[in-house]
């Protein structure tokens, strides 16, 4: 039986409580309470005595462990030696010991048999651990263990607010005084909103125009510092904190995950080319080429305290891209491939290539691990690899040895997937239009700790918010018109795409939606709001009010439900088109794709993170269908022509409001 299976049973009961009716009883808050409690100011030493007091003593009895293993016996034996990372060092999982410092850490929390022992481990590392070490596993933790998946984690940008912001802006957090700011009369950069005031007002739920949100927040003062300046050029996509922390969440969800698949190899390497393709249209839409690596004065840095790409890194980085293409290019002239453990492979022979595909192309960032310590760099942090152009052409080299190898040993078979007596007749869509949204952003946690605790206790006395903007656009609709000569569950899928024409090869193809629905004879009509597009999240609450809810919650005024979050592994909706056009429209084109349901669909649960069941899929097509290999003439004939397809020209326009 598997571990989580057994674990889901230990703990079937408690679930049953705290699921019952989607909200949350007074077992769940208090954890919930105290989880918020014990990561407010996570790079602060913790000024909660109650928790510091628990946390004196890791729990090293190991019948309190389901299992006891070798990563939990070798972190102890270094915590015991003073070999564990400083509280102060930077922490980066890409580097090696850093890595197994976190394995280990995460072991004794995760094989833990009850909620009791799990939060002395907690309070434990908290007081004694590296923060980053800490959040790592304890996010892995609340991830992938069915009995915690309940609790909410504040989202990273709420945690580390200084590895998402601009040096201005947290040293002016840092440096704000309550009591100074009060006796000055609210001046400077910061002054007190009224609630209504709070942007954007429509979150999921539309939590803050209920009674409930004024009396969660009535005790709270709202402070917002000045907004700065509009990002310009690309920066307003690459420094988008759910654009950066989409990635962030993606990839610590797949880490420590039991199941090494195909499966989840194949869903990584599609989100890989979705960010790279919404990425080039960024850049078309703004009349810049995609270039190769960035020239080092194009490079402006928001944030000094992470370096640019070193030479080092790019030696490095340099050196196993070459690697891997070798390793295609050897696979494809010789059809063989020598496995890790030594084993040649014929890989025309049956499935062989999809043993080679998992061999030579890795997908989770715990098998790239990096042996010596390299200065912050964007690059390399999970949390601002998106902030950082060079991704984007290694991710574009990568992608393309990825394409190469299936095009060369992926069964041709997809003819079978067109549907007959069948054809999309016309596409309408509403306007597509963009523009510059105002929000507020929690910056709480940069504030010194010490504004939060009062004769011992923890209070949330006010909240520091900063105003941004950001982009945005405005809900759409789009209606397919279908006939059809007999009944057939179809599946559509839509792409973004540029105006030109002719250059398939190079031109990037971003999915928007895709959907099942059953098609009749005669004239069908379809119609898809943007709102029910799969895989994306609106806006959530921020950490001062999930903190100021379940405090609510406690005095009984208030039901908490159990999804007043967004899941963390979503796409933010806001950022599917890129931007448009002032006066001059943004031209763009629409492909639709229609394929025949296969009746093998299945829903996982990757929106929050959890690959445990695997991932959602509508068929056994490959995820990136039909861009999953490079297109030659043939295949276009096939998979992207005739009726089972239609082009759709639009138009972007961007507004000020």
């Amino acid at each position: 039986m598997r571990f989580c299976v057994f674990l889901s049973l230990l703990f079937l009961n408690i679930n049953l409580e705290v699921f019952a009716n989607g909200i949350g009883n007074r077992y769940f808050l208090e954890k919930q309470r105290s989880l918020l409690e014990i990561l407010h100011h996570v790079q602060e030493p913790l000024l909660n005595d109650q928790w510091r007091s628990l946390g004196e003593q890791l729990v090293t009895d190991k019948e309190q462990y389901v299992f006891y293993n070798k990563h939990m016996t070798e972190f102890y034996k270094a915590f015991n030696l003073g070999k564990l990372l400083h509280r102060n060092a930077y922490y980066n999982p890409l580097f090696a010991d850093h890595y197994q410092q976190t394995l280990g850490l995460y072991h004794f929390f995760y094989n833990t048999r009850d909620w009791y022992t799990l939060w002395q481990n907690i309070c434990w590392a908290r007081v004694h651990i590296n923060p980053g070490i800490f959040v790592q596993a304890l996010t892995q933790v609340l991830f992938k263990r069915e009995d915690y998946q309940a609790l909410i984690m504040p989202k990273i940008y709420e945690l580390w607010p200084e590895s998402y912001h601009d040096d201005i802006t947290v040293s002016k957090a840092r440096k704000f005084n309550y009591a100074n700011w009060i006796r000055y009369e609210n001046t400077g950069d910061i002054e007190e909103i009224h609630p209504q005031k709070m942007e954007p007002l429509n979150l999921e739920g539309d939590l803050r125009s209920s009674l409930e949100w004024f009396q969660a927040m009535a005790d709270v003062s709202i402070l917002r510092m000045k907004q700065p300046k509009k990002r310009k050029q690309l920066y307003y996509l690459l420094e988008d904190i759910g654009w950066q922390s989409y990635w962030y969440n993606l990839n610590i969800g797949i880490a420590f995950t039991e199941e090494n698949s195909i499966e989840l190899q194949e869903w990584w390497y599609f989100q890989l080319s979705q960010l790279l393709a919404r990425y080039k249209l960024e850049r078309y839409g703004q009349k810049l080429t995609y270039k190769t690596l960035a020239p080092e004065e194009d490079i402006k840095r928001q944030n000094h305290r992470f370096e640019e790409e070193s030479p080092k890194t790019s030696r490095i980085i340099f050196k196993r891209l070459e690697k891997l293409e070798e390793r295609v290019a050897d696979a494809i002239t010789f059809r063989s491939f020598q496995l890790n453990n030594g084993s040649l492979i014929n890989l025309d022979v049956d499935d062989n290539w999809l043993i080679g595909l998992g061999e030579i192309f890795p997908y989770d960032w715990t098998q790239l691990t990096i042996e010596q310590d390299i200065q912050p760099e964007l690059l390399l942090d999970i949390r601002t690899t998106l902030r950082s152009e060079n991704f984007y052409y290694y991710a574009e080299r990568v992608l393309q040895a990825y394409r190469w190898y299936r095009q060369v040993f992926q069964p041709s078979d997809q003819k079978i997937f067109i549907p007959s007596d069948f054809r999309i007749d016309d596409m309408q869509i509403s306007p597509l239009i963009t523009y510059d949204q105002q929000v507020d952003v929690d910056l709480s946690n940069i504030l010194h700790a010490k504004h939060f605790y009062l004769a011992g206790q923890f209070v949330w006395p006010f909240t520091l918010q900063q105003q941004q903007f950001r982009f945005q656009h405005k809900d759409f609709t789009y209606n397919l018109q279908i006939s059809s000569n007999k009944t057939q569950s179809t599946i559509f899928r839509t792409f973004l795409t540029t105006s030109e024409r002719g250059r398939i090869q190079r031109e990037p193809f971003y999915q928007l939606d895709s959907f099942l629905t059953v098609i009749y004879p005669g004239l069908n009509r379809i119609s898809r709001e943007s709102n029910d597009f799969r895989g994306l999240i609106g806006d959530h609450i921020s950490f001062t009010e999930l903190h100021q809810f379940v405090k609510l919650a406690e005095r009984e005024e208030y039901d908490f439900p159990l999804n007043i979050s967004t899941p963390n592994c979503g796409f933010p909706r806001r950022l599917m088109l890129p931007r448009g056009g002032r006066g001059n429209p943004l031209k763009m084109r629409l492909l639709i794709v229609a394929t025949v349901y296969d009746f093998k669909a299945r829903q996982g649960n990757e929106l929050y993170c959890d690959f445990s069941k695997g991932i959602s899929r509508w068929d056994e097509l490959p995820l990136a269908y039909p861009f999953d290999r490079f297109l030659d003439d043939d295949i276009q004939a096939v998979e992207i022509s005739g009726d089972h397809v239609f082009w759709k020209d639009v138009q972007i326009m961007h507004e000020d409001f």
